[in-house]
């Protein structure tokens, strides 16, 4: 059950400011992130928990028919209040759509309630998932394979329905059985299983190697499946030796929209080229990537969604992107580790559509905006801007005196940023800390005075050189309506008061905002952020959580 509570929080404005400035407690249990959530801190290290986050990224569901949101837009389908079945007068896309999303043993059991069902079977877009072939005690969460599966059988009952299916392939998701197919059997996957995907016209196919690690090349094969819209490849040991065909040019891939890879080797002009064969790409993610490659280039004009998910690269160069809409960093990876002194070169060119960008990490990640690196001190200019940008995530180690002496000359940089996420990660040792003399002195920021109107302050611990930010916000940004803090650690209500305690001085101080509901809303740790989320469009802030 859910208990609020609210504190009042002494004015300190003048007397004809009218309205109530608070601070809202919320006793909420703290979220316990699954699979498909990355927390703060993330998960211990550990192969398993690191194989537990790719498969939280890799899709579990087809990708949508477009033919089937027509369809039911003109179908009354239904029961009757009277009782009468009205599934009958149901279009056959629709039932066809409806078919295509039953594991395949049941889609196939539909044939047996009449002759209509036997003939919408037959005409139904196949959805095959290996999972679904497996035995439930063989389908361990965690990445991991039982010894004594029958592969072979699995594999056999694969080839079966790909063979007999008339086609076409609506979605095929090779998770469980792809490294037999790979190793054993002759070859299946690129014997066979590819082949019959390419003549059939599959829309959405996955392939994962499992287990890892584990010598398996991704066979060439997969660049002759000129139908697909959706592609997520995992694991694989080798990349490169694939994509040979792609230095000839040409169009390889004319109707492919989404692609992810995923802890799968390959050098940076192999990514080149498969954005130049893909003219209709708009969604590319880079998954569990910690040091390869070490460049990546990202020069489309098709790209909506970019995603950098448990990755780095020496370079990431955003130069030529005029539809990207959001670019995505997120470098926490399980059992990863950064020397001292590196260093990811982020380059932003191009990107005049581009509305969602972080984390940026001030510890990694080493900003330049038009060839032009940003440093403390930067002074703005239309050379040293992103305009465009409405949400803006940072990640900073405030016990780093140097990071946070960054952070004003990052804000700088975004002129338009409407809602701003700040992320507090800990210095193992700290080099000095800021005090609120040295934001005092700081000078105008665009985006605080005319733009910020929601502020989300994650993982609070107390510090002072914490405390002395969120003042500077609460006294600078002039159109602040939420300020939102989430505690590192929030479970025991008591430390939940002592952090109230020490926030009331913040609410306390002379704010430049006239909102007169502006609140300021304390609760505890977690985070559902995911990749999910993070790669979803429709999500207009995939940071909140």
């Amino acid at each position: 059950m859910t208990r609020s509570k609210l504190v009042s929080v002494p004015m300190g404005f003048h007397p004809d400011e009218i309205g109530s400035i608070s601070l809202i407690l919320n006793f909420l249990p703290r979220h316990r992130p699954g699979a498909a959530a990355m927390a703060s801190p993330p998960p211990a290290p550990g192969r398993f928990a690191f194989m537990e986050e790719i498969f939280a990224c890799i899709p579990t569901q087809p990708l949508p028919s477009p033919a089937a949101a027509a369809a039911a837009t003109c179908s009354d389908g239904g029961v009757a209040d009277d009782g009468e079945d009205r599934i009958s007068r149901l279009a056959d896309a629709l039932l066809s759509d409806i078919v295509s999303r039953l594991p395949a043993k049941d889609a196939a059991r539909t044939a047996a309630l009449s002759p209509r069902w036997r003939r919408v079977w037959a005409s139904t877009p196949l959805v095959l998932d290996d999972a679904h072939l497996l035995p439930p005690e063989d389908q361990p969460e965690d990445g991991s394979r039982r010894s004594g599966t029958n592969w072979r059988a699995i594999a056999g009952a694969v080839s079966r329905v790909l063979t007999a299916h008339p086609g076409p392939f609506r979605s095929v998701h090779l998770t469980h059985v792809c490294n037999y197919a790979a190793l054993h059997d002759g070859g299946a996957l690129a014997r066979d299983w590819l082949r019959i995907a390419a003549d059939k016209g599959v829309d959405d196919l996955v392939l994962v190697c499992r287990p890892w690690p584990f010598e398996a090349d991704l066979p060439a094969e997969i660049l002759r499946v000129a139908s697909l819209r959706r592609l997520y490849l995992g694991l694989w040991d080798d990349f490169t030796g694939s994509t040979k065909a792609l230095r000839g040019g040409g169009v390889l891939f004319p109707r492919l929209l989404e692609l992810g890879l995923c802890r799968t080797d390959f050098e940076s002009k192999e990514i080149d080229r498969l954005l130049q064969c893909s003219p209709l790409l708009e969604k590319l993610a880079l998954v569990a990537f910690p040091n390869s490659p070490s460049s990546v280039r990202v020069r489309s004009r098709t790209l909506r969604c970019v995603l950098f998910w448990m990755s780095v690269a020496e370079e990431v160069d955003v130069r030529v992107a005029p539809r990207l809409e959001r670019l995505i960093l997120w470098s926490e990876c399980p059992g990863a580790h950064f020397a001292d002194d590196f260093r990811t070169r982020l380059n932003i060119g191009y990107v005049q559509e581009l509305k969602v960008l972080g984390y940026l990490d001030l510890r990694l990640h080493a900003l330049e905006i038009s060839n032009t690196v940003i440093e403390a001190g930067t002074k703005p200019s239309p050379y040293t801007t992103v305009p465009s940008v409405k949400i803006l995530a940072l990640k900073v180690r405030f016990g780093v005196r140097k990071e946070a002496k960054m952070l004003p000359s990052y804000l700088r940089c975004f002129p338009n940023v409407v809602a701003l996420h700040i992320m507090s990660d800990k210095a193992d040792e700290p080099t000095g800390k800021l005090n609120f003399k040295f934001w005092q002195e700081t000078g105008p920021i665009r985006c605080l005075q005319s733009q910020i109107k929601r502020v989300v302050f994650k993982n609070f611990r107390g510090n002072r050189s914490e405390l002395a930010f969120l003042r500077f916000i609460w006294e600078r940004a002039q159109m602040l309506h939420k300020m939102v803090i989430v505690l590192a650690d929030g479970d025991d209500p008591a430390s939940m008061e002592q952090m109230v305690a020490k926030l009331k001085p913040v609410a306390s101080a002379r704010r430049a905002s006239k909102d007169r509901k502006l609140t300021i809303l304390v609760r505890n740790g977690g985070c559902a952020w995911s990749f999910n989320r993070a790669s979803d469009l429709s999500v207009s802030d995939p940071f909140d959580c």
